[in-house]
Parts: structure tokens; sequence; C-alpha cells
């Protein structure tokens, strides 16, 4: 019965391919439509797919800066930036920009800027209205304008022309502040960490920082009076157009300098942290930079700063640390060569002075063995340190001599199988005998030999093992008593291998 149904389904099959086939031939046959058309899947338009697939209009930073006007019709973007002159409202604008009419002139870009679908035109009427603005010195909306070209436009070739403008207004809303030089770094006294300031200038900033407006001095206060400078937080803007310099053009000749501007704004202004963030980029990437030196100084200097004291997380002192001996080993001719070198010492007792405290911690739990542990370990790491004397004082105190601490840690010896008794017993081969040569050998004594070790079976001893006892014989059905014992290991150099570890 399996089989016949089988058969059945089978010829049901056949029979609906052959009808299906039959259909579509006849539908072929009498130029009707049907839903098997193949032909419906491909492209109607193959100019649209062509238009589609092209990347005539996409244009590489080379192309954007040279003038390709003289190709190409007289309107779209293929005309290049020689078309933003042949467009009448952009001469009409420009000559207004050179006849010194810059609020006109802004009017008129703004315009033509929002009304061209045109790149090219649109780039250039935003750079001049931005152009405009900052000749009027109405800086903040020209800085608003500038970072909006370069948001739109990032190849633009108005991007050198657009970062010396950032540069500008960055520098004229920090008074014109300058970078940073090694004459001002300040020895840090560890005996008031995270109170003194990084510069020696810090009372000169201070006092001028004193003569500013209220406005300039508290990013809340409102700028009424000076169009020149934004309504609120002068400096938080200016560092604002410093970053657009060195984010959108990381590889132009300004970069560089505006990042070290901020890391010289944060380090006068006392935050440490933000300041080495700022050098660290140098570090790592402008190697040619005319800073790349000054950044390790004052990268290492300001995470020197930044500590805080033994009493609190350690990582910026050995972060210092590491900087200041790679600026050592990087550079063999640096002007302040001795005073890293003293730093690195003072950093050396420093580390030394959080030791003494974990010590002084135990002491305070009332734990004498682990402030051993931890006067061992100052001995050890930081000896000629003014906290080693504390430290031996402290031993000595438990009892401890400690006459000349060792940066060593040694293992304990090996344990020989007879004591040191025994080998003072032992006595020399006669001369003569076959084992007797030019190296003493010793054998032991018969006191020794009649009078072996009582270790129990093994020469460890520190390790006492009894032998198994023989079990007596029980009744059956009594309950059979199996002594403990230590199990006795493969072998005595592996079991005092597992006692050494």
């Amino acid at each position: 019965m399996d089989n016949i149904m089988k058969h059945l389904l089978t010829i049901s099959r056949s029979a609906l391919i052959a009808a299906v086939s039959m259909m579509t031939l006849l539908g072929g046959m009498s130029g009707c439509r049907t839903g098997l058309d193949m032909s419906r899947m491909g492209f109607r338009n193959r100019a649209t797919a062509d238009e589609l697939a092209s990347t005539d209009d996409i244009k590489g930073p080379l192309e954007r800066i040279l003038p390709i006007g003289a190709r190409g019709s007289s309107t779209g973007s293929t005309g290049g930036y020689a078309f933003s002159e042949r467009n009448p409202e952009y001469k009409r604008a420009s000559k207004l920009h050179d006849e010194g009419k810059f609020s006109e002139a802004e009017k008129a870009f703004k315009q033509l800027s929002k009304a061209t679908k045109d790149g090219a035109l649109q780039e250039d009427s935003m750079f001049m209205m931005a152009e405009c603005q900052f000749q009027q010195k109405r800086y903040p909306q020209a800085q608003d304008s500038f970072d909006e070209l370069l948001n739109a436009y990032p190849s633009t070739r108005h991007t050198t022309q657009t970062t010396q403008r950032l540069f500008q207004i960055g520098r004229y809303w920090l008074n014109f502040e300058e970078i940073v030089t090694p004459n001002e770094i300040q020895q840090v006294d560890f005996e008031q960490p995270g109170k003194q300031p990084a510069l020696a200038t810090a009372e000169d900033s201070a006092r001028k920082n004193r003569e500013k407006p209220l406005s300039q001095r508290y990013a809340l206060v409102p700028n009424l009076r000076d169009r020149s400078r934004p309504y609120f937080d002068t400096d938080g803007r200016a560092i604002e157009a410093l970053r657009s310099v060195w984010l959108k053009d990381p590889t132009g000749p300004l970069a560089d300098d505006a990042l070290m501007m901020t890391a010289s704004y944060y380090l006068r202004k006392g935050d440490y942290v933000e300041a080495d963030n700022f050098f660290t980029i140098i570090r790592n990437e402008y190697p040619d930079s005319p800073h790349f030196q000054n950044a390790f100084v004052f990268g290492s200097h300001a995470k020197l700063v930044a500590y805080q004291g033994p009493e609190y997380d350690g990582q910026q002192l050995l972060a210092a640390r590491d900087l200041k001996e790679s600026t050592l080993r990087i550079f063999k001719d640096l002007p302040e060569k001795e005073m890293l070198k003293e730093e690195l010492r003072m950093i050396y007792e420093e580390e030394a002075r959080k030791e003494w405290q974990k010590a002084l911690f135990w002491e305070k739990k009332k734990n004498p063995k682990a402030v051993q542990i931890q006067c061992r370990e100052l001995l050890r790491r930081y000896p000629s340190s003014e906290s080693a004397d504390l430290a031996r004082q402290k031993l000595a105190q438990l009892g401890e001599n400690v006459e000349s601490p060792s940066r060593e840690l040694r293992l304990p010896s090996i344990p020989r199988p007879f004591s040191q008794d025994q080998m003072n017993d032992a006595k020399p081969l006669k001369e003569g005998s076959p084992s007797a040569g030019d190296q003493r050998q010793w054998e032991a004594s018969n006191k020794t030999a009649e009078q072996p070790q009582k270790s129990g079976g093994s020469w460890f001893p520190w390790k006492k093992r009894e032998e198994p006892q023989a079990v007596p014989d029980k009744p059956e059905g009594a309950e059979r008593l199996v002594p403990e014992f230590e199990s006795a290991p493969d072998s005595e150099e592996e079991e005092f291998i597992r006692q050494l570890l």
C-alpha cells in the first residue's frame, strides 16, 4: 500500500510540472505577460544604476585644493572652485568684502551659502562669511562658522586659513597666553604634597587672573560689554577653538602648538591630570615637534605634582619616576638633567616613606609579625633611604638585630642527612685507601653508625614521619583498626622541594 501511495505522489508531481511548463510556453507564444517573466528581475533603467555607482562627484583633498574650473559646465559642482568666482552673486559679495563692507558682505555670503546646492560655491561662501565675522571682531560667531565649515567639509581647501583663525581666536580669549618654558618649573616639595603649585610663576598668574573682569574669571557670569568674547565661559570657548585646530587638522603646522598651549593652560590652572593628558598626546603623536622634549619634562613634572602623599595611591609617583628615567635616557644633553636626578632621589625617598607608613599601620593594628615583614621589605628595597634607619630601629625594638640589609632574597639552605655535630665527629679516610684522593673525603665514625639519627625514617630536621606498624590479626566480623600515619612521599627530594616551595 505504501509503495502505491509513493508512486501516485510521483505521478502527481510530474503532471504538475508538465502543466506549469505548458502554460508558460503558451503564454510566451501569445504575447501575454505571466508571473514568471524573468525580465522583471533586472534593472528597468540602466542609466539609473550607472548613476548610483558613479564616483565622479567624490573629490579628494588634492582635487579640492587645485583649481579645476577650466573643465566642466558652468553650473553644478563639476565647475570646481573657479565657478565660485564666475558666479555673479559671489563676485558681488566679494567686492563688498574687498571694499571693507564686512557686514553687508556677511549677509550676502550667508544668503548664498543657504541658497546654493553647489558644493564648491557653498564651501567658499561659508568660509567668506566666517572671514567677514572675524574681520568685524565678532569672534564667537566666527568660531561657530569656522567649525560649521570644518564639519560640513572636512577636507576643505580652506583648512589652513581656518585653523589659523581659530588659533588666533583661542589665543586672544586666553589673553595671548604663552607656552610654558622649563625655567618656570618649581621644585616639588614632598613635605606638602598636592598643595604646591607646579610653576614658579604661579603668583604672577594669580595676580593677572585677579585683574581680569568677572565674566572672564567666572564661567557663569555673563559678558554684556565686549562682543569680541562669548557671553559665558571665555576660557572654555578658547579651549574649544584650540581643540578644533589639532582635532580637525592633526597634520597641520599649528596642531602641536595648539596642544602645547592647551597643556600650558591646564598646568597654570592647576589641573595637572588634564595637562598630563595633552603632554602625552604630544609625546605619542608628534615626535618631530619642537615641543617633543618639553613634553617629556613637563609631563613628568605634572605627574609628580599630581601626587597627593604617602596616604594616597602611588601610581602617579611610579609613573613620574618611569617617565623621568626615560627622559634621561632619551635626551643626553638635557639642560634640566640635574633637576631630574634630584627629583628621582626624592621619589626614591618618598617610595621608602610609603613603605614605612605601611609598617606604622600594622603597628597600630598590634601585629608585630607584620611589622617585622614590612620593615624587612623596606630594608631590602630601599636600604640607603632615611626610612630604612627607622625600620632598623623598629626591628631592634622587636628583638631582631639587622646589621647590613641585603637586596637579594636568599632561599633557605638545603638540609643535610647528618647533623653538624655528626659532621664534626667524622674522621678522614686513611692514606692509601682506594677512595682517598686529592680532595678530602670524610666518613662517619663508628659512634655515628651505632647511633643513627632519630628522625623517624626521614632526614628532614623539621619533618618527623612515623613508619607504619603491623596491624594485629582480628577475628572475622571484628572492626579492623588502622593506625593513622602520614603516607611516605615518592622520594625525599620531591618532599624537600614541596616543603621549600
